[in-house]
This record gives C-alpha cells, sequence and structure tokens, in this order.
C-alpha cells in the first residue's frame, strides 16, 4: 500500500487513517499497531519540521516474511538522519533532561531496524518490526 501526504503536520489524520486501513489489511495486532501508528508519527513529524522542501512525503507499508515495513520517501529533503540520534537518559528527570529526541528513543524501541538514506536530495526512512510473537 502507498500513499502520499502534504508534508503538514495537517496531514496527520490522513497518515492515520492509512495506517488504519493497513493495520485491517494486514491483520496487525493491537501492540504492532499502535507501534506502527507511533513510529509514522515521529518520522513523518520529524520530515515536517526538519526536512524542508515542499515535496510531498511517500508512504509505502507492507508486510513481507512476517516483518511489516514501512517506508517514508521525502524528494528535496535536507539530510536529518535520524539513526544518528543520540539516546535519551530516560533515568533523568524531566527537569534534567535536555528537550528533544524522546520520539526517536522509542521509535527505536519499539521498532526492530531503522536504516537511513539520503542521495540526490531524497531522504529515505525504513522501518521495519517483526510480527507474529517474535
Amino acid at each position: 500500500m502507498q500513499r502520499s501526504f502534504a508534508r503538514e503536520l495537517g496531514s496527520l489524520e490522513a497518515l492515520f487513517a492509512f495506517l488504519d486501513e493497513a493495520s485491517e489489511r494486514y491483520r496487525l495486532d493491537e501492540d504492532s499497531r499502535f507501534a506502527a501508528r507511533l513510529a509514522a508519527e515521529e518520522i513523518f513529524t520529524n520530515m515536517v519540521k526538519y526536512g524542508g522542501g515542499e515535496a510531498r512525503v511517500v508512504i509505502t507499508i507492507e508486510v513481507r516474511d512476517q516483518r511489516l515495513v514501512m517506508a517514508f520517501v521525502h524528494p528535496g529533503a535536507v539530510q536529518f538522519d535520524v539513526t544518528d540520534a543520540g539516546d535519551v537518559d530516560v533515568s533523568e528527570s524531566i527537569r534534567e533532561r535536555t528537550p528533544g529526541g524522546i520520539g526517536l528513543f522509542l521509535v527505536r524501541r519499539m521498532m526492530d531496524d531503522i536504516s537511513y538514506e539520503h542521495a540526490d536530495g531524497v531522504a529515505r526512512v525504513t522501518l521495519t518490526r517483526h510480527l507474529g510473537g517474535s
């Protein structure tokens, strides 16, 4: 399944509807639905906030070999490697913690693999989550 979304926060509602449709189609369990929704919101929001450009973000969702695979392709993007984000020290209190990074921290905990590519002005983030109780 593939859709494109305007690079604006107002597209989140349509993105969530797309995720719901994919979750039904692929019969995702509740944990995987939650993880997919949180991860997609975080990656898309980061593309809106930090990616630059005007082009629509193309999102592909599929299940292959018992893995949920979500790819986010953003033409015209500046480089922003989500895999380079440092870990957040969750043992620190909120008052002591430097703002930012908690969303990507959660994505890394909920997904099994995150990859990032940037070539010719096109950014691609691919998230993978194992399905089927593994």
